[in-house]
């Protein structure tokens, strides 16, 4: 599909709503930018951030490929990458894109997948959106986080919920950010003989092994309410890891 064709059907699907998918202008668009599809439309990934969605859409993108793509291949313009968005499908409605046959997403336990971006983001980046000091403490964080709503949240800390639009999307399978590189190999292993994992690491913080660090009893409450729905819909518990 020409690139031309590409950006138009993004304009048209975000503008004009044609699957009546709802919602604004910038949902539409978050969406179709969020949504990678595979050239045979025999699978979905959705990314999210702060569960190593660059990774897995790189990975994705070589995958499907079918030419060589340059080792540092960068998909910030989708109508140059060779995974689709929804608008190139041009649907209906929206809900006949459930009709992929697998559809797939990384989701990671909320305490972590917090702590991570507070420690890995440059504070300046995001204390003005939340009204706080670049010196702010990792409590200070979470008191403003926690008082957003879904629409106000950025989408490094929003709901995973709604970051990957579980209320569009009927999921069949959900990779544990845990987990990652075995689970994510084996599904990569469905599509293709290619399994090569093309990380893009950065400054990890290893969020994982500091949450008693940085998690007090109050934190954790406010984690646990206001996401509730992440640790019941993708299995967490809601104690602290140790």
């Amino acid at each position: 599909m020409m690139a031309p064709l590409r950006i138009f059907n993004h304009w048209r699907f975000c503008s004009f709503d044609p699957t009546g998918m709802g919602g604004g202008y910038k949902r539409r668009e978050r969406f179709n930018n969020a949504v990678f599809i595979s050239p045979k439309r025999d699978f979905l990934f959705t990314k999210n951030e702060k569960c190593a969605n660059v990774t897995a859409r790189i990975s994705l993108q070589h995958l499907v490929a079918g030419r060589q793509l340059p080792e540092n291949f960068k998909d910030i313009d989708r109508w140059f990458a060779p995974l689709l968005q929804p608008s190139d499908l041009r649907l209906p409605r929206i809900d006949d894109i459930n009709d992929i046959p697998f559809k797939f997403a990384v989701v990671r336990n909320p305490y972590s997948r917090l702590l991570s971006f507070f420690l890995n983001a440059k504070r300046e980046n995001f204390a003005s959106k939340l009204g706080l000091d670049p010196g702010m403490n990792f409590a200070d964080f979470i008191a403003q986080v926690t008082e957003q709503t879904p629409e106000e949240m950025n989408r490094h800390w929003k709901i995973q919920y709604y970051n990957i639009f579980c209320d569009v999307i009927r999921y069949d399978h959900f990779i544990r950010f845990e987990n990652f590189e075995e689970d994510f190999r084996n599904v990569m292993s469905r599509f293709g003989a290619k399994t090569e994992i093309h990380s893009v690491h950065k400054g990890q913080s290893n969020a994982g092994t500091k949450i008693t660090a940085n998690y007090t009893p109050e934190i954790a409450r406010k984690v646990r309410e206001k996401f509730a729905i992440d640790f019941e819909s993708f299995g967490y518990s809601t104690e602290l890891p140790v």
